[in-house]
């Protein structure tokens, strides 16, 4: 087992602010919690709630969550509880009835997802992660989450200027030095050094300044970490008040949530709420952003195609629309945002509906997760062992019309295949497969 880093050590037991027993927590046994899909059903017991989130629940133990079909089916999340404040921190803020919401460094999506519930079908969700690898994991995520308002893209920070102006609520969970990650991450405590700390401290200093011409007058600033260096928390934010750029929003308090040096945001010490190491604050921006790009002029996007349209179930508040051979549906507001910032470089764009082929339509995969039904298949309904081989991408014999289908799990969808006489093809993407199946 890695030791706890000294000059950790020294600056904890150094610093009166920290309570007392945090680093005897460092290495206790972490707890596992998770958040549940709200129009989703799991199996889990739900008497043990996560104080703050509306649908955050600790599990007795870890369970393998690769060999639960209904992980696969997005009807959960497995998420860190003081991750899950960020529900009480949006339900502080006053938005507009649809709100442009853009999570920074979103990967692997437990904002994200979380965000989604929250907007529920209003407003957009644009998150955006830096790396591209990490980038596709977030798209899966969000896909499984099935909320058609949500949009993925892979750019550095300083590449969203077409956003300019424009974001009410900007999420930015900053790289840092990984301190409240300590129990459970041993490798974080031995990447762990001073050098390190400052460069991630100089790092989210250019971040903010990056990002802030991003928000509206009057937009929110969310700022988080899993660290307990204030060098990397609060001291981010001073600035911005000192300035008179921002004004602080007061946060909900929870009992063993500790402010910080300043009051802008809360502690999550782990000795103190069961919860790994976070810091949460946000601040509300009230200075003009000075303009410097002028955003792209919403572009026409193609209309669906007619017949394509006959075959899907369009009585929703929805907009398709196509670009080359891809169809795509979104809702109305969320497309009227798209078509300002379409430039950007996208893995994910609402709901793909359908690839278009000279006579015919493939159905798009995200549709087995969609929450509307917006292609209505027929269903072949699974039981667990079953579940898990078609999840592992396995393809089998089967009676059963020509077609494609949604493969079930307890009445949800976890996956989507293809009949063809005698056998179906399983066309549950390589990347999502489980590698392994249990012995």
């Amino acid at each position: 087992m890695t030791s706890l880093p000294q000059d950790f050590i020294k600056r904890i037991q150094q610093d009166p602010f920290v309570p007392a027993g945090l680093l005897q927590a460092l290495e206790e046994t972490a707890p596992t919690s998770v958040r549940l899909h709200p129009q989703r059903k799991s199996n889990f017991q739900t008497s043990d709630p996560v104080a703050w989130s509306s649908s955050g629940i600790y599990l007795k133990e870890r369970p393998a969550f690769t060999y639960d079909p209904l992980f696969h089916a997005g009807a959960y999340y497995p998420q860190e509880a003081g991750s899950m404040y960020l529900e009480k921190v949006l339900e502080q803020l006053a938005l507009p009835e649809n709100p442009v919401i853009l999570d920074l460094s979103a990967a692997p999506g437990g904002k994200s997802t979380l965000i989604a519930s929250f907007l529920n079908q209003k407003g957009i969700l644009i998150a955006n992660e830096i790396n591209r690898s990490r980038a596709y994991i977030l798209s899966e995520n969000l896909t499984k989450w099935g909320y058609a308002n949500t949009f993925v893209c892979n750019h550095k920070p300083s590449e969203l200027s077409a956003l300019q102006g424009q974001v009410d609520v900007l999420v930015v969970d900053a790289p840092c030095s990984g301190e409240g990650m300590f129990r459970k991450d041993h490798q974080a405590r031995a990447e762990w050094h001073l050098g390190n700390a400052a460069t991630c401290a100089s790092r989210q200093t250019e971040i903010i300044d990056e990002v802030w011409p991003l928000l509206k007058e009057g937009g929110y600033l969310i700022y988080s970490t899993c660290t307990f260096n204030p060098e990397e928390n609060e001291n981010q934010l001073i600035h911005l008040l000192e300035e008179e750029s921002a004004q602080k929003i007061k946060l909900p308090h929870f009992e063993g949530l500790q402010a910080d040096r300043h009051e802008i945001g809360y502690y999550f010490f782990p000795n103190q709420v069961k919860s790994e190491g976070f810091y949460i604050a946000a601040l509300q921006k009230t200075s003009r952003a000075h303009t410097k790009h002028k955003p792209s002029k919403n572009s026409e996007l193609g209309a669906a195609p007619k017949e394509l349209l006959a075959m899907l179930n369009t009585t929703h508040d929805l907009q398709f629309w196509q670009e080359a051979d891809q169809v795509y549906v979104t809702t109305p507001f969320a497309r009227s945002i798209y078509g300002l910032i379409k430039d950007l470089k996208f893995l994910k764009k609402g709901i793909h509906v359908a690839t278009a082929h000279k006579k015919s339509w493939t159905p798009g995969y995200e549709l087995t997760y969609s929450l509307l039904p917006i292609w209505n298949f027929p269903i072949k309904a699974v039981e667990a062992p079953e579940a898990l081989r078609i999840l592992h991408g396995e393809s089998q014999q089967w009676e059963a019309p020509a077609g494609f289908y949604l493969v079930t799990f307890e009445g949800q969808a976890i996956a989507m295949i293809k009949q063809i006489g005698q056998r179906f093809n399983n066309l549950h993407p390589t990347e999502w497969r489980i590698r392994h199946l249990p012995k």
